[in-house]
């Protein structure tokens, strides 16, 4: 079932302001998407939350996510798999500042939500478990934006003549590549189910329009994962 709604949703985005003669490079892009969503599905759906954080961030995710993007980019754009996703190396202490920055804009958020609800703040412990959860955290930026950002909405803005449509499309893709965990496979709450689609999404626009502001992938980055760390905060 959730592969034929991916399926289905993929036939539809590809019929977005596309003749049935043309055959784009985000098209293409979309085709490699695709592929991905569906490898995450069955391995999401076969091991749920059976294998450790680590494993899923540092291990899964890159294989699964950034092997077919360096396959298509290095293969068949016959371009840098850096420059392809959107990596610079030209003033990029100010884009790690500006991704900083709006990040931070996620955590102040979550700190005062909390305090405003008058809840006791979680209390922090430097161990190893910690430390790995932060680190898989930051992994799981870097794999979820060079997918989501570095080359589905880079491609989706390069090639649309409509400044609305990229963002769209890409806050959907986002979406739906986190179906397999939102929708019980790792048995989340339906109290917490809607705050996470509706952060999701607006994580996913505050990343878009990061992207088009420094045009440089570390910034989305650095605003990705001070978003999830600031997830414990906030729910």
């Amino acid at each position: 079932m959730l592969c034929a709604t991916c399926c289905e949703l993929h036939r539809n985005i590809l019929q977005l302001g596309m003749t049935k003669s043309e055959v784009t490079s985000a098209q293409r892009m979309l085709n490699v998407w695709a592929i991905i969503l569906i490898t995450w599905s069955f391995y999401r759906v076969t091991f749920k939350s059976g294998l450790p954080l680590w494993f899923d961030e540092f291990i899964a995710k890159p294989l699964v996510f950034l092997l077919p993007i360096y396959w298509y980019i290095v293969k068949s754009e016959k371009e840098s798999f850096l420059t392809g996703v959107g990596f610079k190396k030209n003033k990029v202490i100010g884009d790690v500042l500006f991704g900083l920055g709006i990040g931070s804009l996620f955590i102040g958020v979550a700190v005062l939500t909390r305090m405003t609800k008058g809840m006791a703040f979680p209390s922090l412990h430097i161990s190893t478990e910690s430390l790995i959860w932060i680190a898989s955290t930051f992994m799981a930026a870097v794999t979820e934006q060079i997918l989501s950002t570095g080359f589905v909405f880079k491609r989706l803005s390069e090639e649309s003549k409509n400044i609305y449509q990229p963002f769209i499309v890409s806050a959907l893709l986002f979406f739906f590549l986190h179906v397999p965990v939102l929708f019980g496979v790792d048995k989340i709450s339906s109290s917490t189910l809607v705050p996470m689609m509706i952060l999701n999404t607006v994580m996913s626009l505050t990343t878009s329009v990061v992207f088009l502001l420094r045009k440089n992938t570390v910034a989305p980055i650095l605003v990705h994962a001070l978003y999830l760390l600031s997830l414990p905060i906030l729910l």
